[in-house]
């Protein structure tokens, strides 16, 4: 028995290292990036714009997991891996001292890419593209950027609406992003102005497209049209709620009903959204019986 025992004994000692090595890493990069986590946290919670964050981060660790074993038979690439970390780690540790959240978001994301071309080399970032894609979409837009993007919107969803109602011989005079009735006005407001809807559209078109096409082209085609359907859906619930006021005197820019409207309204792109998936996979399919 003791010839087995001495196998089994090393067997072991060889499994608890290839755990424990990946567990200590793990530990060590969750201390050193809680703040950066913390932060993470703090900027999805107060911001509508970026909720969808705690359902999508469990998708991009299971997209990452799902690609596991071809990560392992990868050869990594660990000088370039090596110093590619050490970047990644100081461009982290200015930005933290600097508190620029965006810069702390993307040093982040930098550093665990790093990881991964040490680990598996640099064809990790074909391998992982639509996790990558999706972890640098979470990183929320700086504030500068992201008022001036929103009052862009609101101003060219607002013009749009009035040409649009006006086709209908509905009085309506704007001033701005404000629309005037005879009895009401109608103020878009940033919630209105449709980029909520363009960054949780854009996000589900490429979990959609990975999860159920075969084609690179096919997941692009699917993602270019999910920006026209998001500011189409909202163009149409202004116009919605303008028109719903004029001829049936019903408000529905406030409250239950109008968090109704969105939804359902968000729904119907999604289902547009669903049916340009199965058309494109329909082809696929044909093509590759062909």
């Amino acid at each position: 028995m003791a010839p087995l025992v001495k196998p089994l004994i090393f067997m072991n000692l060889s499994q608890l290292k290839s755990y424990l090595l990946p567990g200590l890493v793990f530990a060590l990069f969750a201390v050193s990036y809680y703040p950066a986590f913390a932060l993470f946290t703090q900027k999805w919670l107060t911001s509508d714009d970026y909720a969808h964050a705690f359902f999508i981060v469990p998708i991009i660790i299971y997209m990452i997991w799902l690609k596991r074993e071809t990560l392992v038979e990868r050869k990594g690439n660990l000088l370039a891996g090596i110093v590619l970390t050490i970047i990644s780690i100081l461009l982290y540790l200015i930005s933290l001292q600097l508190q620029i959240p965006t810069l702390i978001f993307f040093a982040t994301i930098a550093t665990i890419i790093s990881s991964f071309i040490y680990i598996a080399g640099f064809s990790v970032l074909r391998e992982l593209a639509t996790p990558i894609l999706l972890l640098f979409m979470l990183i929320p837009i700086p504030n500068q950027l992201l008022s001036m993007l929103t009052a862009s919107l609101q101003l060219n969803i607002s013009a749009t609406s009035e040409i649009f109602i006006r086709q209908l011989a509905v009085p309506i005079f704007r001033e701005g992003n404000v629309l005037h009735l005879q009895d009401k006005s109608f103020q878009v407001v940033e919630a209105c102005s449709g980029i909520r809807s363009l960054i949780s559209m854009t996000t589900l078109s490429i979990l959609i497209g990975y999860f159920t096409l075969t084609r690179t082209w096919s997941v692009a085609v699917l993602f270019l049209c999910s920006i026209p359907v998001a500011i189409v859906i909202n163009l149409i619930r202004v116009i919605t709620l303008v028109l719903a006021f004029h001829y049936f005197h019903l408000d529905l820019s406030a409250g239950t009903s109008h968090t109704i409207t969105g939804l359902v309204l968000f729904i119907l792109g999604l289902m547009f959204l669903f049916a340009l998936q199965r058309a494109l996979e329909s082809w696929e399919t044909k093509k590759k019986n062909n």
